[in-house]
């Protein structure tokens, strides 16, 4: 049973002055997909509010982690694309870091061990910490994996028994933080002096500019930009010292933020800190009318998506999805569509196949028998990989068509 709580001060400064600029209704959290169309959902508020002091976008309603976690079926490594965006970003890190044999390495939100994974066991020290059921599969690949999560407390204990980590990586998860500020204060309790914090997330920028409204869910509790974090940051005498935009993460274009210490003499500032502050700043990232326009435009792309799907079903067209991520949960229950329209999901994450999308409840299946079905259109609900797609999947290669959700919808083919 999932529980939840209302939002009442900004999670970064404490700020009591919120205001929601996006409702996308009620809906249930987006990873937990069902085993039978009978299962009634528990259902919540789906509102992003923005802080009027700092500029933090954020959640109105927090559902708890550790019901979203607890039946956790999101498997990073079922992602081909996924896996050699973390092997590259680990060569990345290591360039950077240049850690000495024997250090310990430290993945926050390890899931199947897809970061880890890439870096050699012989020569440093790996730790995942992955409170959820996709822990199992990293132990099984020989990853040490901590079954918890991550906090201020757990970090003094980790630090007892592993010492400090001079490579802390948190890919795609520091957004999933309630105690975002408990969270910052663990990794600087266990963050070697001379060890960096390496964090991936979508960047809002990203979001507002292409329209990614999908990537609002119930387990993002925060959607990320730069000056709120830097204040997060310095509150605990951290420095972020580097910025690298990435074209591919799990949910879409990302940034990649490496902090340090505020002492750490050893990495030099690239630069980017103030170029994004004062592109922030240029951008209006703290007033209401941007996101007033933002919520705009996502009500013109669900009307055109609506007029492409339902134009199809009257001509009696099957249409199906690909993919099934937690994102694309968001997109089908905004629009309000179910097995009428979308015919099946397609996915090959053996977890997900022969269970429901939540909400929606449209049967999972696997790309054979997806395309068995003879669907010849498909809503992307997978779109950041949209290159790989066209290139590898056989829907497209049979002649299937791609309806892309985003920045503006449009209908693809080979």
């Amino acid at each position: 049973m999932f529980k939840a709580k209302k939002n009442k001060k900004c999670r970064i400064c404490d700020n009591h002055k919120l205001f929601v600029y996006l409702n996308l209704g009620n809906q249930p959290p987006s990873n937990s997909f069902i085993n039978s169309k009978k299962i009634k959902e528990k259902k919540f508020p789906l509102k992003v509010q923005i802080c009027e002091n700092c500029g933090l976008s954020q959640l109105d309603t927090i559902v708890s982690a550790k019901n979203i976690f607890k039946d956790y079926i999101y498997l990073s490594s079922t992602s081909k694309a996924l896996v050699d965006h973390y092997k590259n970003m680990t060569n990345d890190i290591l360039k950077v870091v240049k850690p000495d044999k024997n250090s310990l390495i430290l993945d926050i939100g390890s899931n199947d061990g897809i970061t880890l994974q890439h870096y050699s066991k012989k020569k440093f020290n790996l730790l995942g910490i992955e409170p959820s059921s996709a822990a199992n599969y990293a132990i099984k690949k020989g990853i040490k994996t901590e079954k918890i999560f991550f906090n201020y407390l757990n970090s003094i204990k980790l630090k007892k028994k592993y010492k400090k980590a001079k490579i802390i990586t948190a890919t795609n998860v520091f957004a999933h933080n309630d105690k975002i500020q408990d969270f910052v204060k663990g990794v600087k309790e266990i963050l070697d002096q001379n060890g960096a914090f390496i964090i991936e997330f979508p960047y809002i920028d990203f979001m507002l500019k292409e329209n990614f409204y999908d990537t609002i869910y119930h387990e993002h509790y925060s959607y990320l930009s730069i000056s709120p974090l830097n204040y997060l940051f310095e509150r605990f005498d951290l420095k972020i010292f580097k910025i690298n935009r990435v074209n591919i993460g799990a949910s879409g274009p990302a940034l990649r933020v490496y902090v340090k210490h505020s002492n750490n003499l050893f990495f030099k500032d690239d630069g980017n800190l103030r170029k994004y502050i004062t592109y922030e700043t240029r951008k209006k990232f703290k007033n209401k009318l941007t996101y007033k326009k933002f919520g705009k435009r996502i009500n013109m792309i669900n009307h055109k998506l609506m007029h492409i799907i339902q134009k199809l079903y009257k001509e009696k067209i099957k249409v199906g999805a690909f993919g099934a991520p937690a994102k694309g949960n968001t997109l089908l229950n905004t629009l309000k569509l179910n097995s009428k329209y979308i015919t099946a999901i397609s996915e090959n994450n053996l977890e997900k196949i022969g269970k429901f999308s939540p909400g929606s409840k449209i049967k999972i299946i696997s790309d054979e028998k997806f395309n068995e079905l003879k669907i010849e259109y498909a809503l992307l609900l997978s779109w950041n990989y949209k290159d790989f797609f066209i290139k590898k999947s056989e829907f497209i290669k049979k002649g299937g068509k791609f309806i892309i959700p985003f920045p503006k919808p449009y209908i693809l083919s080979k």
